[in-house]
């Protein structure tokens, strides 16, 4: 990838490996929000040309003989483990840290590179449910960061694979969610299908009444993707309450602070997850406690341009490519 719809599939050599790193053939791959933002260009490319791809499961053919014929899932952050960052026990902001798929070369391709410290065996699971092992780690990392328990009146802004991951996470913890998704969404239909409770952007007056006094949500999780969205979120959440924001759209929205401050909203961020977080992934997928929708497959490496596009329409949930 070079640039806004500039996608193609090339010849390249087979990386190299430091040492302490893995070479790992990739077995599956998905298809993100921030993988579409750098296809679409609302996001800038920190490096051109990339290989995308960070929710990435393959088979480890050279490194460590523990971990050599395995199936591993990896971390998308690969910090020095030297500087002070890293030794405070916050690694995955490491100042010196290259992330996959963002800007050092990710799993859309043969092969690809990792350090042995950000594997995680993945074995007894579908390659392609494997690639959710990613993302589902960063949302059980939001929950870290903003725990909701079984009182608290929440909402999910967001009808993606994100919502649908996080909707069952919070249903584990005891809560009772809502997903808000606007009228005519392909997407909401199918999540009142399967049961979840969806509501529509334009009846949350309705909403709001169930809500303590009518003041409005607890907790508000926006995983749109859409810049727009924060504002809503505000609106929505109660005196006092919490934004949760966990997207990156790569591009600016506007948003009326004052009436964040008014409201004494706090508004807090999470990114992606670290190893505990992995391993819980992995855990809540082998056991099925959580069950992503991953909605099309495309097979090997020449279809990666097609899955993108793919990608972009409003029905997809989640969008995969399997290499071999």
């Amino acid at each position: 990838m070079s640039g806004p719809h500039l996608l193609r599939v090339t010849d390249v050599p087979i990386p190299s490996k430091p040492q302490g790193w893995a070479l790992v053939k990739t077995l599956a791959v998905g298809i993100c929000g921030t993988d579409k933002a750098f296809y679409t260009g609302s996001y800038p490319l920190f490096k051109k040309p990339l290989i995308p791809g960070h929710e990435v499961v393959g088979i480890v053919v050279e490194g460590p003989s523990k971990l050599v014929g395995r199936t591993v899932v990896s971390e998308i952050n690969f910090p020095c483990w030297s500087c002070e960052v890293c030794r405070s026990g916050m690694y995955t902001h490491c100042p010196y840290k290259k992330t996959l798929g963002i800007d050092f070369d990710g799993g859309m391709a043969e092969y690809f590179v990792a350090p042995e410290s950000a594997l995680h065996l993945a074995e007894g699971l579908d390659p392609v449910v494997a690639t959710e092992v990613e993302p589902l780690a960063a949302l059980i990392h939001g929950l870290r960061v903003t725990p909701v328990g079984p009182e608290g009146a929440v909402a999910i802004i967001g009808t993606g694979n994100l919502a649908y991951l996080l909707y069952q996470l919070l249903k584990l913890r005891g809560a009772k969610p809502v997903i808000i998704a606007r009228k005519g969404s392909p997407k909401a239909s199918l999540l009142v299908l399967e049961g979840f409770r969806v509501a529509y952007f334009e009846d949350t007056s309705k909403l709001l009444e169930e809500t303590w006094m009518g003041l409005g949500f607890d907790v508000v999780f926006d995983v749109s993707g859409d810049p727009s969205a924060v504002e809503f979120a505000i609106d929505i959440a109660r005196p006092r309450g919490t934004v949760h924001l966990k997207s990156t759209p790569g591009s600016r929205g506007n948003v009326n602070l004052t009436r964040a401050v008014v409201k004494e909203v706090k508004i807090v961020t999470s990114r992606c997850g670290d190893f505990r977080d992995f391993e819980e992934a992995i855990k809540l997928l082998k056991s099925g406690a959580v069950k992503p929708k991953i909605t099309r497959v495309f097979i090997g490496v020449e279809s990666i341009p097609e899955a993108f596009e793919k990608a972009l329409e409003r029905e997809q949930f989640k969008v995969a490519i399997r290499m071999i």
